[in-house]
C-alpha cells in the first residue's frame, strides 16, 4: 500500500539524481499558479512546505544537507547506476519534505515543528521522522504528538554538546524522544561493530532500539553524497 513518510527536518533537495520518483508531491496543487488549489491553506505546496521561512520552497541550498541525507537513507533509488540505495525500495513509499529547521546551525522553533507535524498528517503522512530534539520540554509538542495518529521515529540525541559523550536520557531527558508515548520509537546510534556509538544517548526507559548511524553515506545537495554520523542517521 502507499505510505508517506514525512521528514520534519531541514529541507530536501528534491531534484537530486538519486531521489527521482521518491519524493512526495501534492497532486492536487497546480505548480506556480499562485493559488491554493486544494484549499489546505498553503499556496503552491507542490513538494511540501517550509515552516522555517513560511514559503513553499522546501529546498534552499546547502543548509538542507541534513534533510536530504535523511531522505536518501530512507528511499534513494537502487539499481539506477548512481549513488546509494535507500532502505525502502518501493515506489509505494514517498518522502514528504516538511522543512522546519534551517540556517547555518539547522535550528528551529517548537512552534514551526508543531505546524510541520500537523501539516504532514493533514496531507496524508502516516510516518513522521523527527531527527531533532532539545533538552527543553514543550508541553505543546507533547500534546501534538500524543493526539496524532502517525508513527514517530525520533532520534535519541547525540549527547552532551560540551563533551560529545552520550547521556542517559532516563536521567537527563531529550525531547521529543523521551516522551512516554506509544506512537514514538526512539532510536540510538550503533557503530559498524554493533556497539553503541560514544556520542549516542541511551536509556532503558526512554530509548526503544538502536540502528546503524555511524559513517552513513547518503544523498546531499547538488547531486553529491556525504558521510554523516549521529542518531539522526539511525532514525
Amino acid at each position: 500500500r502507499d505510505v508517506v513518510v514525512a521528514l520534519v527536518d531541514t529541507g530536501i533537495d528534491y531534484t537530486h539524481e538519486d531521489l527521482v520518483g521518491r519524493i512526495w508531491t501534492n497532486t492536487d496543487e497546480i505548480p506556480g499558479n499562485g493559488i491554493d488549489d486544494d484549499g489546505n491553506g498553503y499556496v503552491d505546496d507542490v513538494y511540501g512546505w517550509n515552516f522555517y521561512s513560511g514559503t513553499n520552497d522546501v529546498y534552499v541550498g546547502t543548509e538542507d544537507a541534513h534533510g536530504t541525507h535523511g531522505a536518501g537513507t530512507i528511499a534513494a533509488n537502487a539499481g539506477n547506476g548512481v549513488g546509494i540505495a535507500g532502505i525502502v525500495q518501493s515506489d509505494h513509499v514517498k518522502v514528504m519534505a516538511v522543512k522546519a529547521l534551517g540556517g547555518s546551525d539547522g535550528s528551529g522553533t517548537t512552534a514551526s515543528i508543531i505546524q510541520a507535524i500537523q501539516y504532514a498528517e493533514a496531507n496524508g503522512a502516516q510516518i513522521c521522522n523527527l531527527s531533532l530534539g532539545s533538552s527543553q520540554n514543550d508541553p505543546a509538542l507533547y500534546r501534538t504528538i500524543a493526539s496524532s495518529k502517525m508513527l514517530f521515529v525520533v532520534a535519541a540525541g547525540n549527547g552532551d554538546s560540551r563533551t560529545g559523550i552520550g547521556l542517559n536520557t532516563d536521567q537527563t531527558p531529550f525531547y521529543p524522544a523521551a516522551y512516554d508515548l506509544d506512537n514514538i520509537i526512539s532510536v540510538a546510534n550503533l557503530s559498524f561493530d554493533g556497539n553503541l556509538h560514544d556520542s549516542s544517548n541511551y536509556g532503558a526507559m526512554t530509548v526503544d532500539l538502536a540502528a546503524p548511524g555511524t559513517y552513513i553515506l547518503s544523498t546531499t545537495p547538488g547531486n553529491t553524497y556525504s558521510y554523516m554520523t549521529g542518531t539522526s542517521m539511525a532514525a
